[in-house]
């Protein structure tokens, strides 16, 4: 045992040696070495960023970039405990869910003075510059992609049933229910587990709630529950019966890829869902079979609510060359990278010409984000209660009790007792 333990300290010795060896022989030669770990990783999306950042390097080789790519599960964890021990890391990625932890824990730096001369700022979409300065109106985090949900309608169905597009809440429900013949057919394919609060139920039962506070879906701006609001339970009934007369019985345990199955076999005709689901659905159905148009809005109220989640970059506090590293994060967020990034991703860009210059995200798929994220007085996105202690264990218990409830095992005032009673609202 004790030979076993001396080879491996050996090894780990010769480990560090040899990176100590290369930080050595890159400041001898005048290169600037980064560290940067990736919290988000995939064998496709690793690939992706390791492309990118050879074009990097090979545009500026006094800059060495070292991409971590811890195993998904374990990545962000990986980049806490570094950050933590003073390990030696330059820039992360960062989110909506974790940018605040890694201020509060004095992590990153402003970015503000290099936002004040960056030559795409005028081309950052507004809700961009509202992601960026997420905390404390002050830029942490550089944005690089969104992830909000749009309305994927199966054309070619609704135009042999005569149906068209909904654009409210209540055309939604009819026409879900006008597709539905309870055998084979259902209107809508549900999100029943895993985040369906996020994708479904949140959406479609609280867009008549005429004043929800933009920093807390659960809250109006008067301080009540918003399920507890008058408009708030109709929402939710009709979100009971939408499932009841609309959505397949098993529907109340289907995630993403049974939501998407459903979608491209023709057991449903619309679906709410972000755009990574185009890349999969484009292998399986052709455009001219769907589109995507922006999520309907409370026919009382005119507008609807949605939040909306963001990745980005950030330069860490114990860098010792952030100008390098604003090279870096700059180079990976400009208009034409981020078009690339988020074709090949699936996900939403961060500049207003790549929805007008680029190919891709020009097309009619994509002009529902657009129109959404350039039309905030109709759309609007609000934030999850995600600073409270509470919000990591919502979603067991949202999808407890209203799995309970679509059963009909309990009544609507019962469960938003449960929910409000959970807030302390």
């Amino acid at each position: 045992m004790k030979k076993i333990t001396m080879l491996f300290l050996v090894a780990m010795l010769s480990v560090s040696m040899v990176f100590a060896q290369g930080n050595k022989e890159s400041a001898d030669s005048g290169v600037v070495e980064l560290n940067f770990i990736e919290t988000l990783p995939s064998p496709s999306r690793t690939a992706l960023i390791q492309s990118m950042i050879d074009e990097f390097e090979a545009q500026n080789p006094d800059i060495k970039v070292n991409l971590i790519s811890p195993p998904y599960e374990q990545a962000e964890n990986k980049m806490t405990m570094m950050l933590n021990a003073g390990e030696k890391l330059d820039i992360v990625e960062s989110r909506d869910a974790t940018i605040m932890q890694l201020l509060n824990n004095k992590h990153v730096i402003s970015l503000e003075k290099y936002l004040a001369d960056w030559e795409y700022s005028d081309d950052f979409m507004d809700i961009s510059w509202r992601a960026a300065r997420t905390v404390g109106d002050e830029a942490y985090i550089l944005p690089m992609i969104y992830f909000a949900k749009g309305l994927f309608v199966r054309t070619d169905i609704l135009e042999e049933k005569g149906i068209e597009i909904p654009t409210t809440i209540e055309e939604l429900y009819d026409a879900s229910v006008a597709l539905t013949d309870g055998e084979t057919h259902f209107g809508y394919a549900i999100r029943g587990k895993n985040k369906a609060w996020k994708v479904s139920s949140d959406l479609i039962s609280l867009a008549n709630v005429p004043n929800i506070s933009m920093d807390n879906f659960y809250l109006t701006e008067d301080g009540q529950f918003s399920y507890a609001t008058e408009e708030g339970k109709a929402g939710l009934q009709r979100y009971v019966d939408l499932y009841k007369n609309a959505v397949a019985p098993d529907g109340i345990n289907w995630g993403f890829n049974e939501q998407l199955n459903a979608f491209v076999s023709g057991v449903s005709a619309f679906l709410i869902q972000d755009p990574d689901s185009i890349p999969v659905l484009d292998q399986q159905l052709s455009r001219d079979k769907y589109t995507v148009v922006p999520v309907p809005v409370g026919e009382d109220t005119g507008v609807v609510y949605q939040d909306f989640a963001f990745q980005g970059l950030s330069i860490t506090s114990s860098c010792e060359h952030p100008d390098a590293a604003w090279k870096f994060i700059s180079f990976m967020v400009s208009p034409e990278n981020n078009a690339r990034f988020c074709r090949e991703y699936g996900a939403i860009p961060v500049f207003n010409s790549v929805f007008t210059d680029d190919e891709y995200f020009s097309s009619d798929l994509f002009k529902a984000w657009n129109t959404m994220f350039n039309n905030p007085d109709v759309y609007k996105f609000v934030n999850y209660p995600i600073t409270s202690e509470k919000f990591a264990a919502w979603e067991p218990y949202n999808q407890q009790y209203m799995q309970q409830l679509l059963m009909g095992n309990i009544t609507i005032d019962e469960t938003i007792a449960k929910w409000q009673e959970y807030w302390g609202y």
